[in-house]
């Protein structure tokens, strides 16, 4: 009876062990914090890239949906992974300004194909672009 409480004991730390390591937050470390930044940067240069290639006429409606959908797909991937660590000490707040302009930038790709055709839109869509690359700049510089 003895065995078996002890058996039952140890299977239970075991678990509870193995539970609580998989509960832990990988660490983005310095390095990873600027390369997220440097990814989320050519992100952003390429959304507006973009904008400019549907504003100049060269997109068909179909290209523009689709495109915009590929960009929100690897703007998500980076979000997810992103939120799914814990930044090392120190590059806390350059992590937290990568998350908030991805986010933005997750919205305004939302809209672009909605924008399809409206040259002011979609000129207002990518100086807020502009805008974002200038914070992951300043959050890529801090690291």
């Amino acid at each position: 009876m003895w065995r078996i409480r002890q058996s039952t004991t140890a299977l239970v730390l075991l678990l509870a062990a193995a539970l609580a390591s998989c509960s832990r937050k990988k660490t983005i470390s310095r390095d990873d914090a600027r390369s997220e930044v440097k990814s989320a940067i050519s992100l952003v240069s390429e959304s507006a890239l973009f904008v400019d290639y549907v504003r100049q006429g060269r997109s068909t409606r179909h290209y523009a949906d689709g495109h915009a959908a590929y960009l929100e797909d690897a703007v998500q991937q980076s979000l997810d992974k992103l939120k799914q660590a814990e930044p090392e000490p120190g590059t806390a707040t350059a992590v937290h300004e990568c998350r908030t302009q991805l986010e933005l930038l997750d919205r305004e790709l939302f809209g672009i194909p909605a924008k399809f055709g409206h040259d002011e839109a979609l000129a207002a869509a990518k100086e807020r672009m502009a805008s974002m690359r200038a914070g992951l700049e300043k959050a890529g510089s801090s690291l």
